[in-house]
């Protein structure tokens, strides 16, 4: 069983989509600011968290109940705005933004919040656009193309090397969208 937390409009054909709103194509609607959250200690194989963490105060918490519902071997994927993304910083609902290391620093790699290692990353990358191009279906249909285009080429230029890009080059050509990653519970 794999969730797809806070799924909105970016319904999974292969998951549990789950909001706290019903939508088309969302199966639970649960407020998974509520925990803890209705589903047993570990009996997931995968969560899929894109543009949820940083919606929540007690991130710390959403993590724990990721690790907890999470069976070992499972992955958990998040995708949240980086810290040069000008519209997350502005968004009243966000609570931080985060940066390419975030989450290698401080789930897998024994670090002060967790402790110990709880994760092995496995993917990890910095896009300067959101990897669900038109995420909110407001884009000009010609204009996607254009936009996957450029991002294939900053997104690959950035992640040749992710910190010169953030201390340097995301403020020269403006900032990047995303960050991804992924890890495997340990």
């Amino acid at each position: 069983m794999i969730l797809n937390l806070g799924a909105g409009n970016d319904i999974h054909k292969d998951c549990i989509n789950v909001d706290i709103t019903q939508y088309e194509g969302i199966n639970e609607v649960v407020d998974l600011s509520i925990f803890p959250w209705p589903w047993e200690d570990e009996s997931i194989s995968g969560i899929h968290a894109s543009h949820i963490l940083e919606h929540f105060k007690d991130q710390e918490q959403f993590i724990y109940e990721c690790l907890r519902i999470l069976k070992k071997g499972g992955f958990l994927r998040l995708k949240v705005p980086h810290a040069s993304n000008i519209t997350a910083v502005g968004c009243l609902g966000h609570y931080r933004t985060y940066s390419y290391d975030t989450f290698n620093d401080y789930l897998a790699r024994d670090f002060y919040l967790f402790k110990t290692k709880r994760f092995e990353t496995v993917e990890q990358k910095l896009c300067w656009w959101y990897e669900l191009t038109d995420c909110q279906g407001e884009l000009p249909k010609w204009m996607i193309p254009i936009i996957r285009a450029v991002d294939y080429v900053l997104t690959r230029l950035a992640n040749l090397s992710p910190r010169i890009c953030e201390n340097s080059w995301c403020y020269l050509v403006g900032g990047f969208r995303e960050v991804i990653w992924r890890g495997i519970k340990i």
